[in-house]
């Protein structure tokens, strides 16, 4: 023990470790296998640098890229650790070169993505690596009943029992309920050993708030936001969600963004602007990676109920890193379970579909795109059938990223069936937190296998606390709010976004909008939009858009509406009183993209679909059009518009269809 408290001294600069982190270390260093259970915070990093710093190459396994950047810098600025990582961020190249350092013994720390280790440039450096130790981060991830499984991380098992038995193995995650440590101890073997710290977070006050409606919700989170200190997070369920509270808390003057995975290249600057307290707060899915690094993050608001305890102590554990007094608010309606009922749902496929791309590959190897254009399911569909095939051995993927079946055996359901009533089981746990009695914290701690906690004496139960009430006008105001979906459309064409910006008017399904739209383009006979829609549209336009700037509109060539679409589009920039510019022109006849049923497909459908007749030469146009489904259309159509010279251009639809992630 002398030894590591010099080493922590001289080299990390601490006077003591952490109860816990020296019998971690001194375990892994006789060639334990240590699920190490531990609260964010603790110094999980330390015990693994530490051994890096002791034995030489450590690979550490993690899922988050930002992550992985923050610890090598910080191990070769702050520790003399020689540190690299491997991930998708980078090219060949720079992979190679991180690699060849690994393969020469000039590296102590190697940061890579599991995802890496199907990679064929991977494959061809294993052998030549000299492993002392393999760190499992976020290992949760390992296990089906984990709340974030992912079938990558079972190559990480697989690489750890090609290891000889004295290489250490750590795996370490903030969130195991017992049946999970149970399937990560079988997973990387024994001798096993757990350390399980105290989940008790004393400085995260919770409360829950029954709401009445979603105007309700919405009018508290104006309150809130207006007597909560510092920055925080508002997480919602879906993407749907997180565009109407950020649209919401804007109008009331907050500077408040949306993130879901849907915005791709801008996720880092938004993170960015949260770090530095440019925004209020972020309203978040859970695509909000776990490497956010904000120790004095004040607040974290859920807009709806997640799935489980497990899923909610893993978000709320973000807040008050920095050990400083923050809040931790639910605002839950009855409502809340059943989008997420829904979500469970929709995770879990119909044997069917199973069933079929397991034939499909059983005739021939295949890659996920042909499978989705042959099958119409779902990236999330598809991706999560291949996932648990490979999980069975039924299939495998090659280093081309071609699945192919590797074995005639009937395919087993029991663990899906047992994990989708467990999904079901938790989701009732959450709903069962509402209305506890008992400690709030300690409810969230023994649903995750810590017994030693004790009342937090800071939550609403503990205290009887209360907050006051929005007051009426607020609530008024959230009654009146309407919401106008934007547009992610993500087209990129020379390095800069094709689109300045995009918003509907309304979504396509169960709104008067919808409705109109769908009496116009299908009824018998078809009718020009009416009035109302052109008024209302060139209200919200002039509202969203520099429309003195604009130079032309452009409606998009369709496919079934005849021309209603040119029909509106004359009439809208008669309103705004800017130039109609007819200037694509359909290449040839395509189908309505609502008759496929994944985005793939719909992108084949548009692909060189369109041409523009003549130069548009630096003009700022808007580009109009009746429904936005995919984005595919306006992708394509605004890639040809730029060819053709075009300057700002933004995007105009009636309506927008919803997705799963809009429920």
């Amino acid at each position: 023990m002398h030894d590591f408290h010099e080493v922590l001294r001289s080299r990390f600069g601490f006077p003591a470790f952490r109860d816990g982190q020296a019998e971690a270390i001194q375990a892994a260093l006789e060639g334990k296998r240590v699920l190490l259970v531990q609260p964010t915070g603790w110094g999980k990093s330390l015990v693994y640098q530490m051994i890096a710093a002791l034995r030489g190459l450590t690979l550490v396994f993690s899922p988050l890229r930002a992550l992985m950047r923050d610890q090598v810098r910080q191990a070769n600025e702050r520790f003399g650790l020689r540190a690299d990582t491997v991930n998708s961020d980078m090219d060949e190249s720079a992979q190679r070169v991180a690699l060849e350092r690994a393969a020469r013994g000039d590296l102590d720390l190697l940061y890579i993505a599991p995802e890496r280790l199907q990679n064929s440039l991977w494959q061809e450096f294993q052998s030549r690596l000299p492993i002392r130790a393999v760190v499992i981060d976020e290992a949760h991830c390992v296990s089906m009943w984990g709340h974030d499984f992912r079938p990558e991380y079972r190559r990480i098992v697989n690489l750890v029992r090609l290891l000889p038995g004295e290489v250490p193995v750590v795996a370490v995650t903030a969130t195991a309920t017992p049946r999970v440590e149970q399937d990560v101890r079988t997973q990387i073997g024994e001798p096993f050993l757990l350390l399980r710290g105290n989940l008790m977070r004393p400085n995260l006050h919770l409360r829950v708030i029954m709401t009445e409606s979603e105007a309700h919700k919405l009018a508290w989170l104006a309150h809130l936001l207006r007597i909560l200190p510092g920055s925080g997070l508002i997480y919602t369920a879906t993407r749907h969600s997180s565009e109407i509270v950020a649209q919401f808390l804007q109008m009331h003057g907050f500077p408040v963004r949306y993130y879901h995975a849907g915005l791709a290249d801008e996720r880092p600057e938004l993170e960015h602007q949260l770090i530095t307290n440019q925004l209020k707060a972020l309203a978040a899915t859970n695509a909000l990676g776990m490497g956010l690094d904000k120790p004095d993050l004040r607040f974290v608001i859920h807009y709806e109920t997640p799935g489980s305890p497990l899923h909610y102590y893993q978000e709320i554990g973000r807040a008050g890193r920095d050990g400083q007094v923050s809040y931790c608010i639910l605002l839950a309606h009855p409502d809340d379970l059943e989008t997420q009922r829904a979500l469970i749902q929709s995770n879990r496929p119909p044997r069917e579909q199973y069933q079929r791309i397991y034939s499909l590959l059983q005739n021939r190897p295949m890659r996920e795109r042909e499978l989705m254009l042959e099958t119409g399911y779902a990236q999330t569909t598809t991706r999560t059938i291949l996932y648990d095939l490979q999980d069975q051995g039924a299939i495998t993927r090659d280093t081309q990223r071609y699945y192919r079946a590797v074995s005639n055996q009937p395919l087993q359901f029991d663990n899906y069936d047992a994990l989708y009533e467990a999904k079901l089981t938790e989701l009732q746990s959450i709903a069962d937190y509402w209305h506890t009695r008992e400690c709030r914290m300690l409810y969230l701690c023994r649903f995750l296998g810590d017994t030693q906690t004790r009342a937090c004496g800071a939550c609403d139960v503990c205290t009887g606390n209360r907050l006051p009430q929005p007051d009426e006008a607020l609530i008024r105001a959230a009654e009146a709010f309407a919401f106008h979906p934007p547009l992610n459309i993500g087209a990129v064409y020379k390095g800069e976004p094709v689109y300045a910006g995009g918003i509907a008017l309304s979504f396509y399904g169960r709104t008067p909008v919808g409705e109109a739209i769908r009496q116009c383009k299908y009824g018998a006979p078809k009718m020009p939009f009416p009035d109302w829609l052109v008024d209302a549209s060139a209200a919200l336009i002039r509202q969203s858009f520099p429309t003195a700037e604009l130079h032309g509109v452009v409606p998009i060539p369709s496919t079934i509406s005849s021309s209603l679409v040119e029909d509106f589009a004359v009439r809208l920039a008669g309103r705004l009183g800017i130039p109609i510019r007819c200037v694509l022109q359909k290449t040839r006849t395509t189908l309505p993209q609502k008759d496929f049923t994944n985005t793939v497909q719909k992108i084949q459908n548009i692909e060189g679909a369109f041409v523009a007749t003549q130069t548009v030469p630096q003009k700022n146009l808007l580009v109009v059009d009746d429904v936005f489904d995919s984005g595919a259309t306006l992708k394509e159509a605004g890639k040809i518009l730029k060819q053709a010279g075009a300057g700002r251009l933004y995007a105009y639809c009636i309506a927008r269809t919803r997705h799963r992630g809009d429920l």
